[in-house]
């Protein structure tokens, strides 16, 4: 499955990222602190499952949604 981390607090990606690589199954195509990034990103990698943070600086996680 791949995994897509949106949040714009570097610690609480690295340890989304921490906890997902505990699993052999999943793979993390790529990471983004706000919502512009995190809908590049949806665009470009297509991931099966997007991690979201409710409160982004230029948005929220239900506006990417």
């Amino acid at each position: 499955m791949r995994v897509l981390i949106v949040d714009d607090e570097a610690p609480a990606r690295a340890r989304l990222r921490r906890l997902l690589a505990a699993s052999a199954d999943l793979t993390i195509v790529g990471e983004a602190a706000d919502a512009a990034d995190a809908l590049a990103q949806v665009g470009r990698h297509a991931p099966d499952v997007v991690l979201l943070d409710i409160h982004l600086p230029d948005g929220s996680g239900l506006d990417v949604a």
